[in-house]
């Protein structure tokens, strides 16, 4: 088992139970916000974790996009940056995973990093408009 465990590593996986410590981040505006922790890692898929979001839009939304990122000294880091598709109606809360590989590995690689930050960045709704976060409210800046 802990041969699993430093392969992983390596390949710049999760172990299975340990998981990336976001601070969660959503700009004030957004429609989208996040309704719960990051902590759970999705069984059976390492490198996932679930987080609940909540729609406080008054229409439903069909993708969130989310960004993590991290800082490195006085620079701020997007590590990635990834489109869920997931319709859910106005008021509804629902739990989706996000990819973790590449903060994984970015926060294996041994330099001095800040805490990981996972944003909401993007909503798409049904009837085809969009919310996108003001400029800079993606890396901390609010």
């Amino acid at each position: 088992m802990a041969l699993i465990a430093g392969v992983l590593a390596v390949l710049g996986g999760l172990a299975e139970g340990q998981t990336v410590d976001f601070e969660l981040r959503t700009s004030a505006e957004s429609p989208v916000v996040f309704a719960g922790s990051a902590r759970e890692v999705a069984p059976g898929f390492p490198r996932r974790q679930f987080v609940t979001i909540r729609n406080e839009a008054k229409k439903s939304v069909a993708a969130v996009i989310f960004e993590q990122s991290v800082a490195t000294g006085e620079k701020v880091q997007i590590v990635a940056l990834e489109r869920v598709g997931i319709v859910f109606a106005a008021g509804e809360k629902r739990r989706v995973s996000i990819a973790v590989a590449d903060m994984a590995q970015k926060l294996q690689s041994g330099g001095p990093v800040g805490r990981p930050v996972l944003s909401v960045v993007a909503v798409e709704f049904l009837d085809g408009s969009q919310w996108s976060a003001p400029s800079g409210a993606s890396n901390g800046r609010q």
